[in-house]
């Protein structure tokens, strides 16, 4: 492709300098044959003023003038005698018609180095029509189409110099412009060889017929890679589903056969657990149909089409999740506690996400926190959001792990077996779906702080003061 591309260049740059190069050249022959004619017809001026002041040395001078130049003089007196005659001869046809005809200056032609024609040039002498005789030059044009020829050598060697630069310039800029390409090129054949082959029926679609092969085969690749991404969305969409509906069918089945067990309890410290145990059923359940619909549908569509979700009380959820957490916290032997600063903190979020992301920071502090911490979770209200902290006094993270904790699959140097490095990535993913934000920092002096910051809903009492 480099080649083609600078030979393309190339030459389009020579039709280019060869057009202009012949304008040139024939611009120069043109001013060397003018140059030539104006000199020549001065010199057949200074004849004609000596025929007729000084007639007696008009032989001598017009010698000495062809001695000089190799120019052949023919001067004619008023009656048509012939004053004076060197190296031309009278009865040649073309000197009888300049002479009668006596031009002042007729421009010839352009002289060109292969142009042997003769030039002649006639003047009268005196001023017409009181002119009293002809003078006529046989002018020798050897020297100037020599020069031209020069000249024009010297243009070519300029033409042929430049070309090479060009061509030079054309093979720097192509590599220049091609070495994305010829990487790019490379990096998709590398991606498209790792690639599981898609069997599913092939798109009808126009084939790409014209242009460079390099971008051809470019195209084919990027449209391989587009194929099997497209294909391998679909399949991960179908395993979700797929996941999301078999895991909710045992669910389904827990859920009937604790139902059935409910009235076997007595109503005692087991039967607040069966409630507390049917609630996270209910709630994992309510988890895997969000993402099946999720799975089915595509984002966008799915947003317009589905009704707004409703959104909760932060700090009833708050208080739930940390209920539903104080048997972990106690057999961690963690001090859990909560505290709401609010006197309203409902939030645009649902409270199956908002309960989510707090989960994933208690079940955090529970496990990395150490026996002896305290955590403590917090709402308040700032301005027109919701914030709920997460603060334990826990060994923490390191100040160079801290801007790392959020990333997916990222495990801290005191993390235990177990983790995936996903749920605080998630936390932060719900968040940010439902137009919130989720941070984590260090306290002081030791320990962890988890804050979700979520949009909140305008109280109806400050609407109706405001």
């Amino acid at each position: 492709m480099r080649a083609r591309l600078v030979t393309a260049f190339t030459a389009l740059a020579t039709l280019c300098m060869i057009c202009f190069a012949v304008g040139i050249a024939n611009e120069l022959a043109t001013s060397r044959t003018r140059g030539l004619v104006i000199d020549r017809v001065q010199d057949a001026s200074r004849f004609g003023v000596l025929a007729a002041t000084t007639p007696a040395s008009l032989c001598e001078e017009a010698q000495n003038y062809r001695d000089s130049t190799s120019n052949g003089v023919l001067i004619l007196g008023a009656d048509g005698t012939v004053l004076c005659s060197l190296g031309m001869d009278f009865a040649d046809p073309r000197v009888r018609t300049a002479a009668r005809e006596r031009h002042w200056l007729e421009m010839p032609r352009p002289l060109y180095p292969w142009n042997t024609e003769p030039l002649l040039v006639a003047q009268p002498i005196g001023t017409p029509p009181q002119s009293g005789g002809v003078v006529v030059i046989d002018v020798s044009t050897s020297q100037t189409r020599i020069d031209i020829l020069v000249r024009w050598t010297q243009l070519a060697c300029v033409t042929a110099t430049a070309l090479l630069l060009v061509s030079g310039l054309a093979l720097l800029v192509s590599g220049w412009i091609l070495r994305p390409v010829s990487g790019l090129l490379r990096e998709v054949d590398a991606l498209t060889s790792t690639l599981p082959v898609h069997r599913g029926p092939p798109r009808r679609q126009a084939p790409m017929s014209e242009g460079p092969p390099e971008i051809l085969q470019l195209a084919a690749g990027v449209e391989s890679v587009t194929r099997a991404v497209a294909a391998l969305a679909a399949a991960e969409r179908r395993h979700v589903v797929d996941t999301a509906h078999s895991l909710r069918n045992p669910l389904a089945a827990l859920a009937v056969r604790l139902q059935a067990l409910q009235p076997m309890l007595a109503e005692d410290q087991a039967a607040a657990t069966f409630v507390s145990v049917v609630s996270e059923v209910d709630r994992l359940t309510e988890l895997l149909d969000g993402l099946l619909t999720a799975a089915v549908a595509d984002a966008e569509q799915d947003r317009q089409l589905r009704p707004p979700a409703a959104g909760c009380d932060a700090a009833a959820v708050a208080a739930d999740r940390v209920g539903a957490w104080h048997d972990a916290y106690v057999r961690a032997d963690i001090t859990l506690s909560f505290e709401s600063l609010a006197t309203t903190a409902e939030t645009g979020v649902p409270s199956s996400a908002l309960a989510q992301i707090l989960d994933v920071a208690l079940s955090n502090s529970a496990r990395y926190a150490g026996a002896g911490a305290s955590t403590t979770v917090t709402v308040d209200r700032e301005a027109e959001s919701v914030v709920v902290t997460i603060a334990d006094t826990g060994a923490g993270v390191s100040p160079e792990e801290i801007d790392l904790i959020t990333t997916r699959f990222f495990r801290g140097a005191q993390a235990t077996t177990g983790g995936s490095g996903l749920g605080l990535p998630i936390a932060a993913t719900l968040a940010a779906q439902h137009d919130g934000l989720l941070f984590v920092e260090s306290a002081q002096p030791h320990g962890l702080v988890v804050t979700v910051s979520l949009p909140a809903v305008a109280d109806p009492a400050d609407l109706t003061s405001g």
